[in-house]
């Protein structure tokens, strides 16, 4: 089997947790008035799904636009780190190749990235089935936002979509919590959060994250002093 194939094969368990994920993109997106050509256009150039829920979540309240883009790069500085680790495997690649590969990083796409890296015999067979995992992530992501967009479209208004985001963060959230420090710092981001949350045009929320990351930077140079 080509390293396409077995990349496209090993993201396929995985995609029963992208799909309900993604209805939920395409539904909120739908709920928000954003039209099927701004969801797709929103699909085909971010690919980040909690950043662009966070973004229609912020657009439907009226946000400002640099809150929104603000919100958007501190949600995927996490990228920063997987691209940093894959730029090694894609060095000798072609520059087309290094685009598509930093554009489809996620976090399954890395994870499955990851857990396999040990059984390629060269840096090429390893972006072969990196891009492979990309594909089936870009396909399922797609389809399952455009499938809840169209159900969305015809959802009773009386189903009332406000707690589908908070949900989805909340189930993006509780698979980090690994130790008591993270515990601590979901707890000191969800007060913060409260004590912000009248700031005007949504800040607070961007106040939120970077005292979160100070926090927790506190707490590692704290542990790491002891």
């Amino acid at each position: 089997m080509s390293p396409y194939r077995r990349g496209f094969k090993s993201m396929l368990p995985i995609a029963p947790g992208i799909i309900p994920f993604g209805a939920v993109m395409g539904t909120v997106s739908a709920d928000a008035h954003l039209s099927f050509f701004q969801t797709v256009s929103m699909n085909l150039i971010v690919f980040a799904g909690a950043a662009q829920l966070a973004a229609v979540d912020l657009m439907n309240h009226q946000a400002a636009v640099l809150v929104v883009v603000a919100t958007g790069l501190i949600i995927n500085l996490r990228f920063l780190l997987y691209s940093a680790a894959l730029s090694p495997i894609v060095q000798n690649e072609s520059f087309f190749k290094k685009f598509i590969s930093a554009f489809c990083v996620t976090d399954q796409s890395y994870a499955v990235m990851t857990a396999e890296q040990d059984k390629f015999k060269t840096n090429h067979e390893a972006v072969q089935f990196y891009l492979g995992s990309c594909l089936c992530m870009m396909i399922v992501w797609q389809s399952s936002v455009v499938a809840g967009y169209i159900f969305g479209n015809f959802a009773p208004k009386s189903l009332s979509l406000d707690y589908a985001i908070p949900l989805s963060f909340v189930a993006l959230l509780i698979p980090t919590l690994k130790n008591s420090k993270y515990v601590m710092v979901a707890l000191f981001s969800a007060v913060v959060s409260l004590l912000l949350y009248k700031l005007p045009f949504k800040t607070g929320l961007i106040a939120t994250a970077i005292l979160g990351i100070c926090f927790a930077i506190f707490l590692t140079r704290k542990k790491a002093a002891k």
